[in-house]
Order: structure tokens, then C-alpha cells, then sequence
């Protein structure tokens, strides 16, 4: 009898993904203990298996793991039927005719170089019903953007990322084990769109990874044209009153009264939200959260997030329109824009792991904000809450941690690993937890928490990250990026050559080293919202909870290494989320002299900070003393070979008088980011 490619193709991490942690790991130990169902196999292909305790479960061809009969009592997802499959696995694990035999990678079992491409249109009419192609087509029509990436090193099986969804492909015999983590969860429209969009990679981009494109149904020519958004009449509209406010806030500065600002904003926002540009909204209203929150003296940002921050918006609409204007751009300016990306979406299944927290409060609020790995996708999410700020509770984290949220107090949920029904994520990857507690689970951090994360999100050199972040867009073109910086970094094979206390700019800094001579700096600063971080990461640091196993947080290049602002660490003995820890003075080695910067980056960082004082308090406000400083600035970038750099500091107020008035600002901006990464 034929072996079943389906289901010797199903390895570990596709069982996971397809029902649930806790199932697999069961089965697993039940398979090594030999406690193993009888098997019987009807000549259609049908498995039947028959447990000790007389429940029997069946699978046939071109089921879904979850659609598989079982009379246990169990309402969806159930361990037999994990067991099923590992059980027929164990019984054909010798077969000659195995599907792919020797060539089975480790990782997955699919054909090496195997795409959702060969699903033909007789395989995905067998696989959904008429009423999910026709939304599939539906779907199509409005010409999503879909990343497809084939199996490497980018992902462990073929995927396709689009709007609001990720669809993975576990089997190349059978699209029922397809996944997605929408609501529905297999056989779903998503499903049907990735094998379209892989279909249309395969002409367009053969033998590319990964790629980002506009998804026609089949028959539909993808578009071609160039120009669409300069004859919209909107979308020029649009755009100018974008430059135009970001201008304002500019010329006048962030200090200046808000009214003014506030009225155009909200009617921008409905003005983008009126032509789909998801990524613009999202970009708009961070820049005005900024303003407001620095109006407001919070802790939460600097001058410096606020100048990062508008000139990735200018840059997005850019590079959106001149995408437009090119031929086959790789990026489509409608994924620039974010068009298609609205509203948000419920969640089937979702499985979080914390890496780390952050607090902050100002003079009517305080927050946190939570990032999660999400193991199956390998991305990161962020979960985010405000309450209004009690003036008779402290103000620092251990006055939050006993808040609840989805029936969990915050310090569980944020040291915790998270498995719930009822979360929805927004397109920027922000995540919303429903009030349902019954529906939600959360287990304690683990040291073993994070080993289930692979690269990007987790790297275990620092020479695999460096190439991730020197390879990866410009930020000013991604999206959905909620946490998108942070990474979890392996510390096994890097040795830690000091760490010391710099008590003038109260901040404590580590480094290590690689063998290759890369260096890992990571810092943190004291903030009286969470005042134990600091002596828990020094603990940590001096072997207190055994060795360090891994360490994440928001990462940056930095002088040909990566520099890292820790938020929690794995220790053989706990994993620490460096908020939540006590206040507990601990004795820390002072710094001889403070971390040397290289006078390069100390130049180009004083170039942002300039720029971070002249958005202040706007280029029409400037004192004469301000502008002479950037002028000096400009002749010493100009002495040290940053000409380019210069020629725009220099031209920083003449162009408040020209036309372009932002796109030297920007650019400058930019630039300063590029060289400093």
C-alpha cells in the first residue's frame, strides 16, 4: 500500500502549529514509552487508530488534522489525533517508499526546493469549498500584496505573509494541512490567494526566496501601469497636506500649542483612512503620539523619536510615489502605503512568548507595553495598555503589576507564555487581548521559553544578525512592524569582557565578545518607573540565577557590531524580565571612564541631536545661537569627510525658504541613521 506523503511530511513544529504544544509534546512521550494505537489502513487511504482506552480515531486523504474523526470527548483538537500521525510515522519510518527518502530535511518533511506553486487549480478546488474560492477571488480582485518566501533559512516552510494573515504550508501533498492563523484557520480564502501568489512569484521572480508582489486572481493580467497615484487627484491631495502639516510642525516646532496641529490631524487621519493607506495612518499617528506625549512630559520618548519619526513618514510617501512612477518596482507602492492592510483581525489559535516589558508615565497616564515572540509565525507583537495615572499609586512598575488584564494580573503577563482564543492583531502588528479569561492561559517564563524561536527573531551569532540587519529595507518602507527591532541573541558562544556602572549618565553597560572579534554593547539606563532593572540586569550579569543563556531587546548596528538595550535574559536557573524585578540595591563595578564612543558617531550623533533641538522649537523660532551651532556642526561634519551630511546640515534654514522644504530634512535625517547603524 502507498505510504501517505501527508502525513510523513508532518514533522514536530507542523503538529505544533496545527494543534497545540501541549498535545505534541504528550504525544511524543506517549510514542517513546511505546504506549503507540493500533493502526489499520482502508484501501482509500484512510488511517484508523484504536487506543487502550477504546477511542478510535480516523484521517483520510486530504483531511485537516483538526477535521479528523475521533470519539474521544474532547469539542476540537485533541492529542489522538497527533498521535495518529506520529504513530503512522513510527510504523513507516523504514519504508523504501517513504516519501523523499534521503533527501527529507530535518526541518520539515517537504521535496527540497518544493513550492505551494504546484497545487494546480483541480487541487485547490478539492481542498475548499465553492463558496471560499469564490471570496478567494473576491479577495484577489482588490489586488492584495502578499510576501511569499519559500523554505530556508528566511523560514522553515513555505509561507506567504499578506494583509492581516500568514499562510504556512506543511504539506506538498496535501493543501488541507496548510495554515493559517486567521479565525478559520485551514481551508480558508487566505489559503487559496498564497498558492495564487506563489503561482504568480514562480513566472515573475523564478529562483527568488522571497518576494513581495500584487496578487491577481488567475486569468487577471497583475498590474503593470505606473503613474496611478500622480493622476489621482486624491492621493496628490493628500499628499500635499501631509508635507504641509509635517512642515508646520517643523517651522513652528513640537513645543508650540497643539490646537492647530490637532484639527488638521484628525482630518488627515480621515482622509487616509478614505484611500486605504494603512502604513501613512499608522506612521501619522505616531508622530502625533510623540507630540503629544512630550507635551505631556512623558518618559515614553525624546526629541530624537520625533525626528526619527516624521522623517520616515515624509520618506514613506516618497518612496511610495516613486515606486509608482517605476516599472516593476520590488516594493509596490501599494505596499508602501499600506493599501489593504485596514482593521484588524480575530485570531484561531495564538501562542505568546514574553521577551521583555517597558513602562512609562507622565503627567496623566501610565502605560505598559509588552513584546511578544509569536513561536509559529517567528514574529514579534506587541501588546500595549494606558490607565489614567492615580496620583495617591506610586509611579513605578510594582504599582502596575497587579492590574489585570484578560483576568491576569500584568506581572503574569509579562513574565508569562500566553495561549488564547480571543486575541485580535492590527495591521501593525499590535495585538488586543479579549476579556474572556476562560479563554486565555498563561504559563510562567521559562528558561527553555525561547527555544523554540529561530532566525531572525532569535540569532545565535552575532555575524547572522549583522547580515540580517545590513540586508533588511529601509525602515521608512517597512510595516507591520510593531517590535520589529527587537531579537532575541544567543549568549553561549560569546564571552563577556566587562560590565561596569557609569554613574554620570546612569547607565549600566555590558559587552561581549565572539570569536570572530564582533561585539555585543549592550546598556541600560535607570528610570525611576522601573527602578529594580537596573541591579536585576547586574545580577544577572555577575552569575546570581547560573549562566547566561540568552539576552532580548531592541537591537541596533553599532561601530561593526550590534548594540542591544536588554529586557530580559535567560539564565540556566530563570528567565528575568528586568521591569518586573524588585527594587534591590546591589553592588555594582563602577566604570574607570565611560563607554568610548568613536568620535565618528559622537559627530553624527550631535548632528541628530541638533536637529532634535531645532524641531523643538521650529526653524522659525530659532535663537542666532542655535543656528551658528549648526553651521560650526555642519564645518566639522564637512572636516571629517561627511560631505553629503554637511551640505544638508548647512542647508537646514536656507531651506526653510525654498520649495521642497522637507526633503533635505528628511533625507538628512535618514542619512545620519544610515551612517550611525
Amino acid at each position: 500500500m502507498t505510504v501517505r506523503t501527508d502525513l510523513m511530511e508532518l514533522s514536530v513544529a507542523a503538529l505544533t502549529a496545527l494543534a497545540n504544544p501541549g498535545f505534541v509534546k504528550r504525544a511524543i512521550k506517549d510514542v517513546a514509552a511505546g504506549a503507540l494505537p493500533v493502526l489499520r489502513e482502508d484501501p482509500d487511504g484512510t488511517v484508523h487508530a484504536r487506543f487502550d482506552d477504546a477511542v478510535q480515531t480516523s484521517m483520510g486523504a486530504g483531511v485537516s488534522l483538526r477535521d479528523a474523526a475521533c470519539t474521544c470527548s474532547a469539542s476540537s483538537m485533541c492529542r489522538h489525533r497527533v498521535m495518529l500521525v506520529l504513530a503512522y510515522q513510527a510504523s513507516h519510518a523504514g519504508a523504501a517508499d517513504a516519501p523523499h527518502g534521503a533527501q527529507r530535511q530535518a526541518a520539515n518533511g517537504l521535496p527540497p526546493g518544493w513550492s505551494p506553486a504546484s497545487f494546480d487549480d483541480a487541487a485547490i478546488a478539492a481542498a475548499v469549498t465553492p463558496q471560499v474560492l469564490a471570496q478567494a477571488q473576491r479577495l484577489a480582485l482588490e489586488r492584495p500584496t502578499v510576501t511569499v518566501v519559500l523554505a530556508g533559512a528566511a523560514a522553515p516552510v513555505p509561507a506567504a505573509c499578506m494583509p492581516m494573515s500568514q499562510v504556512r504550508f506543511f504539506s506538498s501533498a496535501s493543501l488541507a494541512l496548510a495554515r493559517c492563523d486567521c479565525q478559520q484557520g485551514t481551508g480558508c480564502a487566505h489559503v487559496v490567494v498564497a498558492c495564487w501568489a506563489f503561482r504568480q512569484a514562480g513566472r515573475s521572480h523564478p529562483g527568488v526566496a522571497e518576494i513581495t508582489l500584487e496578487v491577481a486572481p488567475p486569468g487577471v493580467a497583475p498590474a503593470q501601469e505606473t503613474g496611478a497615484l500622480s493622476a489621482m487627484p486624491a492621493a496628490l491631495d493628500a499628499r500635499a497636506r501631509l508635507e504641509d502639516w509635517l512642515w508646520s510642525l517643523w517651522r513652528e516646532g513640537a513645543s508650540q500649542p497643539l490646537p492647530g496641529l490637532e484639527a488638521r490631524y484628525e482630518a488627515l487621519q480621515s482622509l487616509l483612512s478614505g484611500l486605504g493607506w494603512t502604513w501613512v495612518h499608522e506612521d501619522l499617528a505616531a508622530v502625533w503620539d510623540i507630540v503629544q506625549a512630550l507635551a505631556r512630559r512623558s518618559s515614553r520618548f525624546g526629541m530624537d523619536d520625533l525626528v526619527a519619526a516624521s522623517a520616515r513618514l515624509h520618506a514613506r510617501l516618497a518612496g511610495a510615489f516613486h515606486a509608482d512612477a517605476t516599472p516593476a518596482a520590488r516594493v509596490p507602492a501599494s505596499q508602501i502605503l499600506g493599501i489593504g492592510q485596514q482593521g484588524d483581525v480575530a485570531l484561531d489559535l495564538l501562542r505568546l512568548v514574553s521577551l521583555g516589558m517597558t513602562c512609562w508615565r507622565d503627567d496623566a497616564s501610565e502605560g505598559v507595553r509588552i513584546v511578544f515572540a509569536d513561536p509559529d509565525t517567528q514574529a514579534a507583537c506587541v501588546f500595549e495598555q494606558a490607565w489614567p495615572r492615580d496620583p495617591a499609586r506610586p509611579g513605578d512598575s510594582a504599582s502596575l503589576q497587579q492590574r489585570r488584564i484578560a483576568g491576569v494580573t500584568l506581572d503574569k503577563l509579562a513574565a508569562g507564555q500566553v495561549v488564547t482564543r480571543v486575541a485580535r492583531r492590527r495591521a501593525n502588528a499590535s495585538v488586543e487581548l479579549g476579556a474572556q479569561a476562560r479563554q486565555t492561559n498563561v504559563l510562567p517564563l521559562t528558561p527553555a521559553a525561547w527555544d523554540d524561536l529561530r532566525a531572525p527573531l532569535r540569532s545565535d551569532t552575532l555575524a547572522a544578525l549583522l547580515h540580517y540587519l545590513q540586508g533588511r529595507a529601509p525602515a521608512s518602507i517597512r510595516s507591520g512592524e510593531a517590535g520589529g527591532n527587537w531579537h532575541v541573541i544567543g549568549l553561549a558562544g560569546l564571552q563577556l569582557e566587562r560590565a561596569a556602572w557609569d554613574g554620570a549618565r546612569q547607565q549600566l553597560s555590558a559587552l561581549w565578545c565572539d570569536s570572530d572579534g564582533i561585539m555585543l554593547h549592550a546598556s541600560l539606563g535607570y528610570e525611576a518607573v522601573s527602578p529594580g532593572a537596573v541591579d536585576a540586569l547586574a545580577r544577572a550579569l555577575g552569575g546570581e540565577w547560573g549562566a547566561l543563556l540568552a539576552i532580548a531587546g531592541p537591537v541596533r548596528r553599532q561601530q561593526g557590531g550590534v548594540a542591544l538595550r536588554p529586557m530580559s535574559i535567560v539564565t540556566a536557573q530563570r528567565a528575568v524580565v528586568l521591569a518586573l524585578e524588585p527594587k534591590a540595591a546591589h553592588p555594582i563595578q563602577l566604570a574607570d571612564a565611560p563607554p568610548a564612543a568613536s568620535a565618528s558617531d559622537a559627530l553624527l550623533g550631535e548632528a541628530l541631536h541638533l536637529l532634535g533641538q531645532i524641531l523643538r522649537q521650529g526653524l522659525r523660532h530659532a535663537p542666532p545661537a542655535l543656528r551658528a551651532r549648526t553651521l560650526a556642526h555642519a564645518a566639522r561634519l564637512d572636516e571629517a569627510g561627511y560631505a553629503q551630511a554637511s551640505r544638508l546640515l548647512r542647508g537646514v534654514f536656507a531651506d526653510a525658504r525654498d520649495g521642497d522644504r522637507l526633503a533635505p530634512l528628511s533625507a538628512l535625517v535618514l542619512l545620519l541613521e544610515k551612517l550611525l547603524a
